[in-house]
Parts: C-alpha cells; sequence; structure tokens
C-alpha cells in the first residue's frame, strides 16, 4: 500500500527539519474554529477543528489532553495518523507546526508567493469551478468569473446551490478548475478528492490547514497549495483560544500561495471531452 499525504510529510520532515527528535510540544489550544499547537522552536501550527464533523458522546474530545504540552513533537505529529478525528486534528497542527520550518526557509522544489490566491487561478469565463468546502471570501468572486460554480460541504445547511460532498464521486472529474479546502487533509478525504480531480485543468489546496510540507500534495495532482506562515505566535494562539478564524488570522500570519518550480504535466486536461 502507498503512503499517504500525512505519511510523506511526516517523512519529509524527519529529514529535513534540524534536530526533528529534539523538538518538544509547548502548548496546544483546542478552539471552537482551529486548533494550534506550539513547538519550542517558536513555529505555531493550525488544523481546522472539525468539530461538525466529530460524532461527540461526552465533552471530551482529545483523550491525551493534559498531557500534551511538553510531549515530543514528533509523538503528537503521528495523532495526524489515527481514526480518531481529535487526534487527527490535533497531529495535523502539529505536523503544520513542524512544517513551518520549512516554509519559513524556503524549498528549491516550489516557489513562494503573497497575494490574493485568487489571482493564481486561471478561471475562464467557460469554466465550471469546483470547491470542495464552502469557502465563503471565495464564491462571488469566482461567480463573477466563471460560467459555473459547484460547492461541495459534508455538514450544515444545503441551500443556495450547496451540494452534500458526496456529489463529489460524480461531479469533480466534470469541473474544469477545483479548490478543495485543507480540511480534507485532516479529515482523511483529501486523497480521494486530488484522485477525482485528476482530470481537471487546475486543482488548488487551500486554507490555513494546509500550510504543511506541499510536496506530496504536488505528487497527487494539486498545482496550487494555499497556507499561511505564522509571524506572531502569541496572537495566533489568543485568536484560537478566542474562537476566531480565518478573518482574525490576518493580523498574525501571512497568507502564502506554493507552486511547483518543475511545473506539471498538462495532458490530463486534454483527456476531457
Amino acid at each position: 500500500m502507498s503512503k499517504t499525504i500525512v505519511e510523506e510529510s511526516l517523512a519529509y520532515l524527519k529529514r529535513e527539519v534540524p534536530s526533528f527528535e529534539d523538538i518538544r510540544v509547548d502548548r496546544v489550544c483546542l478552539g471552537w474554529g482551529y486548533t494550534g499547537v506550539r513547538l519550542s522552536t517558536g513555529d505555531v501550527g493550525l488544523c481546522h477543528s472539525l468539530l461538525g464533523e466529530m460524532p461527540l458522546a461526552c465533552c471530551q474530545i482529545v483523550r491525551q489532553s493534559g498531557t500534551l504540552a511538553g510531549s515530543p513533537a514528533a509523538g503528537l505529529a503521528e495523532l495526524a495518523k489515527s481514526w480518531n478525528l481529535g487526534e487527527r486534528v490535533v497531529g495535523l497542527a502539529t505536523i503544520s507546526a513542524l512544517s513551518q520550518i520549512i516554509l519559513k526557509r524556503g524549498s528549491q522544489g516550489f516557489a513562494m508567493m503573497e497575494g490574493n490566491i485568487l489571482d493564481q487561478f486561471d478561471i475562464k469565463p467557460t469554466d465550471t469551478v469546483a470547491m470542495v468546502g464552502n469557502i465563503r471570501p471565495f464564491v462571488e468572486p469566482i461567480r463573477r468569473k466563471a460560467s459555473n460554480l459547484w460547492i461541495f460541504e459534508r455538514s450544515g445547511r444545503f441551500d443556495e446551490g450547496i451540494l452534500p460532498d458526496t456529489a463529489c464521486e460524480e461531479l469533480l472529474p466534470e469541473a474544469d478548475v477545483v479548490i478543495i479546502t485543507g480540511s480534507a487533509i485532516a479529515n482523511g478525504t483529501i486523497e480521494r478528492l486530488l484522485q477525482l480531480s485528476q482530470i481537471a485543468r487546475e486543482v488548488g489546496v487551500v486554507g490555513p490547514s494546509a500550510s504543511i510540507v506541499p510536496d506530496p500534495l504536488f505528487k497527487r495532482g494539486a498545482d496550487i497549495v494555499g497556507g499561511v506562515i505564522v509571524t506572531d505566535a502569541d496572537k495566533a494562539l489568543r485568536i484560537v483560544a478566542e474562537g476566531g478564524g480565518t478573518p482574525q488570522f490576518r493580523a498574525a500570519v501571512r497568507f502564502v500561495t506554493m507552486k511547483p518550480k518543475s511545473g506539471k504535466d498538462r495532458t490530463r486536461s486534454q483527456e476531457k471531452s
């Protein structure tokens, strides 16, 4: 069986992050909107808490609560492979924090730029755009550019043209441009979504939860990865603790877009007829 995106990300970090095994977890904060993990290096990683997807039978979300701070970051990052969604979220936030070390120094394998990520997509007037996750700031700008916009959601009310995420199986292969929320990495659907998007002309994975080393995503067909670099660790964790989300993070992060420097084979777009 081939490795998952999480497994490849962990292997990359173990290989590339200096003194990987010595890094400890300084603080874990699970907020209503996002979960934040700060490391002994000062780096902070973020992941959508996905509380709406958790079948909460009681008040407990993470079994190890009370023991996470002070633990090795390598061990906490392994939780991203758990089938317990609360643990996965904490694990992915730890992977995101470790990835900050790589993103801040840059890489020979990908180019990084700042600015509005939507400007990086070549959306044409005849395009059908599929957006997995209702990323509200994207909706109106995309509708002004594209012929059609499909929005897929796993939870919440399915109104205003929003479809259940099960419709991805049928409709994603028909889209010209696909934009996937980074939360799909946390809930374990990202591999299948990228597989369904292989015929699309452009594929992006975006959001604070997508702030991991991008190489495993590029390898599976993503053209664009949009994430954040945390510039104010204390403020970012305060926003998490106070139930904030992406709009509030603007005061504590830089929004960045990553693309592979080598480019990608475009023959897949010709398969669509």
